[in-house]
């Protein structure tokens, strides 16, 4: 299809500001996240995921097999210009991470599973993530040599985020659960408001990049983007698994680690053109995040009024 072939490419706004934005203020952002999290969780909601793996397989089947095939799959297929379909499969490569957790949170689907999925995906990510960036350089722009990607650095700075505030927050419910109990619903209303705040901000910022490359990037990410979400519904579907879990498998797999894509892009690989993809995408995955966060909270809120009057 060639209507993706336009060699027109530009990266506009400022690189420093949107670097900073997404890889040191976010991140902080999404520590208290995490955190949040871990005041609503217990260790036997962690068990009960291990116990019954079925849900995290799913996920990880989607996130890690399904997801990078559909970024190499429809690159091709748009005849995407070779900077714009390089720059989907690093970003494919990076699946769910802490932000899906926050959308997972704020619209009350199973966060034990999205932690869960985080864990072991950022795992495998550490090696998975520079052979995708090999592979999308190979592939479209004749590079075999791309700068080594430090796995442990990797591996602590995602633990940084994740492992360590859950473990903060299920502590102080361990030591204070009534408070902690009460802090959950203030915190899910905050982190909605916040990640409001950043679909502004970041779209803002990436706007004229966005407009400039909306029909050569536009319209491979949007597909990109619904044709995960959809593959990790219908997955979670087939396994016949419960509202609440397939809607944290189909965010896990439609939401995708931007910090993490943005960090190769910009620090790795020091090419801001490679990280036009992932800021249209950015884009269109908060729209459809979004509007997924609404329709999970309404189904389960309807849902819970039912049980309330039965």
């Amino acid at each position: 299809m060639a209507c993706c072939a336009s060699p027109v490419v530009r990266y506009v706004p400022a690189v420093e500001f949107l670097e900073v934005f997404y890889t040191k203020f976010v991140p902080i952002f999404l520590f208290t996240v995490m955190v949040a999290m871990g005041l609503s969780l217990t260790i036997g909601d962690l068990k009960a995921v291990i116990r019954k793996p079925k849900a995290l397989l799913t996920g990880l089947s989607a996130q890690m097999i399904a997801l990078p095939a559909i970024g190499i799959g429809l690159g091709l297929l748009f005849n995407s210009p070779p900077v714009i379909a390089a720059g989907a499969i690093i970003l494919s490569a990076c699946p769910g991470g802490i932000t899906s957790n926050a959308y997972v949170f704020a619209s009350r689907a199973d966060i034990a599973l999205s932690i869960g999925l985080t864990a072991v995906a950022s795992v495998i990510t550490v090696f998975t993530v520079p052979l995708f960036t090999l592979l999308a350089l190979k592939m479209h722009l004749d590079r075999a040599d791309i700068p080594e990607l430090p796995a442990g650095e990797m591996m602590w700075a995602l633990a940084k985020l994740t492992i360590l505030p859950v473990a903060v927050g299920m502590t102080f419910r361990w030591l204070k659960p009534d408070l902690a109990l009460r802090m959950i619903e203030p915190l899910r209303v905050i982190t909605l408001v916040a990640l409001i705040v950043i679909v502004i901000i970041g779209t803002i910022n990436a706007w004229d990049t966005i407009v400039e490359n909306l029909w050569t990037a536009g319209v491979l990410m949007t597909a990109i983007n619904l044709t995960a979400m959809t593959v990790g519904f219908g997955l979670a579907r087939a396994a016949q698994l419960p509202f609440p879990q397939l809607a944290t498998i189909t965010f896990e797999v439609g939401v995708q680690n931007l910090s993490m894509a943005l960090f190769v892009a910009f620090t790795f690989l020091k090419s801001p053109e490679l990280a036009i993809a992932t800021l249209v995408y950015a884009l269109v995955m908060k729209i459809t995040a979004m509007s997924l966060v609404w329709y999970v909270r309404t189904r389960l809120g309807e849902r819970a009024a039912v049980a309330a009057t039965s």
